[in-house]
């Protein structure tokens, strides 16, 4: 095993590879030097990462399969310990959301979003567990997000279904205390993903993250940070993450305030979208790599809304909702 904070030889599973942050965290993970088993449901869009993989010199497995189907977990972790020799690293990024109100949504788009957003996190830890366990040391790291502390409307299966991932994790890392077992997780802020672009709407309109927008290699950036200091929780946004954080408690009237009023309009555009399934059962061609068609919100305007949101932590939602109003104007 690498010394701790060297990846250098060190084996890694990353899933949902075939775009947005798994994509990315498997381009810096190979650049810190760790060995790759990439797995996603489409086979196409894991070869093309392996090319960009293999043409920054690293060293690529791709093992296609879906994380809802616990035999194709099962196969995915013997495929990679069987050519690699081991496994040190889970990094679960996988996820589908849907958008839509609660009671709007199909049945199966909220129990398909739980099956693939948590519990595919589930299926894969224990998976690899085993290994873990046999070699004395091993690493969980969990894509999360910002949701998982928190909600939006319209992405009520999503939101629920990363609070019990982060429950999950936090229940996990106290068992495995004391085993040489770590479990991190990162807490991801929009990014410009194509998730966005494979979602399945029930409006009728083209959904887009809730602003502002980072940078996906923010993220990509934190799961090597992780990597080589395990056993932590990161959130590597500070206007929609630590802010965020620190704001809800001290004024949780404010975000809620906004998030209810503008909350719906933020995440929707005027572009008519018929797309009732996405990729929520059926991998889609379009959204491969990192970037999505949401681009990263500027920074100025990021700058620009922290000053205001840092101004407004005595909790005057007042102007909490003109501050909401003018990051709207702006990141559209």
């Amino acid at each position: 095993m690498a010394r701790h904070g060297d990846l250098r030889g060190q084996v890694a599973i990353v899933t949902g590879a075939s775009s947005g942050v798994g994509w990315q965290s498997a381009l810096r993970l190979a650049e810190a030097g760790v060995r790759l088993c990439v797995t996603a449901r489409r086979q196409s869009a894991l070869e093309q990462l392996r090319v960009e993989v293999l043409q920054r010199g690293g060293e690529c497995l791709v093992s296609d399969g879906d994380v809802t189907v616990a035999e194709d977990v099962e196969r995915v972790v013997r495929e990679c310990v069987e050519h690699y020799g081991r496994v040190d690293l889970l990094v679960n990024a996988a996820a589908v959301q849907s958008y839509g109100y609660f009671d709007q949504l199909p049945w199966e788009h909220i129990t398909r979003v739980f099956d693939v957003s948590c519990f595919g996190y589930f299926r894969f830890a224990r998976a690899v567990l085993p290994h873990f366990r046999k070699q004395g040391h091993g690493h969980l790291l969990n894509v999360q997000s910002m949701l998982a502390s928190g909600s939006a409307p319209l992405l009520s299966a999503y939101a629920a279904a990363k609070h019990a991932t982060l429950g999950w994790a936090q229940a996990l890392e106290l068992e495995l205390a004391g085993t040489g077992i770590h479990v991190s997780n990162v807490l991801v802020p929009s990014v410009s993903t194509p998730m966005f672009d494979h979602a399945p709407t029930m409006l009728g309109w083209k959904p887009v993250p809730v602003p502002p927008t980072y940078d996906v290699d923010l993220v990509a950036r934190a799961v090597v940070r992780l990597a080589k200091r395990p056993g932590r929780t990161s959130v590597p946004a500070f206007l929609q993450g630590r802010l965020m954080l620190w704001l809800n408690g001290l004024a949780p009237s404010v975000g809620k305030a906004v998030l209810s009023r503008f909350g719906v309009r933020m995440q929707t555009t005027d572009m008519p979208l018929d797309r009732p399934e996405g990729n929520l059962f059926t991998p889609v061609v379009e959204g491969v790599g990192p970037r999505g068609s949401v681009p990263p919100t500027p920074a100025w305007v990021r700058f620009t809304a922290t000053l205001g949101l840092a101004a407004l932590t005595g909790g005057v939602v007042g102007g909490a909702v003109l501050g909401a109003r003018g990051l709207m104007r702006a990141a559209r």
